[in-house]
């Protein structure tokens, strides 16, 4: 990869009713993290959704320290949003944490092992 390419990939389809995004790379970071929440965020901006499906793909995950660097920032991105994770790698620590976090700033996030209950929550809700 070189130095003007990307640190991440970032997917996106529209699913009946949310947008279901696909982040990925190598290790993520802080800056990595704010980024593609930004990407997602404008394209359901753009489309009209409130409810989101994150599958996270990066083979190492950002620390918990990181992460509290950031919440805030991306909580107020996802304010009034439902937004539902699954990690390909099964790093699942620290997005626990910050479940609750968000909760608090008003996101309705919900965490899970398995792709289809998450398309599930997310119609039903």
């Amino acid at each position: 990869m070189d130095e003007n390419s990307k640190l991440y990939e970032l997917e996106t389809e529209d699913h009946d009713g949310f947008l279901y995004a696909i982040a990925g790379g190598l290790r993520l970071t802080p800056e990595i993290a704010l980024s593609y929440w930004r990407e997602i965020i404008a394209i359901c901006e753009e489309k009209g959704y409130s409810k989101i499906l994150l599958e996270h793909n990066f083979v190492e995950m950002i620390s918990m320290q990181e992460m509290l660097e950031i919440i805030v920032p991306v909580g107020e991105l996802l304010k009034g949003r439902m937004f539902a994770f699954y990690d390909r790698y099964g790093h699942y620590d620290v997005p626990e944490a910050g479940k609750a976090i968000l909760r608090g700033l008003d996101v309705k996030m919900q965490i899970f092992h398995d792709v289809k209950e998450a398309e599930r929550w997310l119609r039903a809700n």
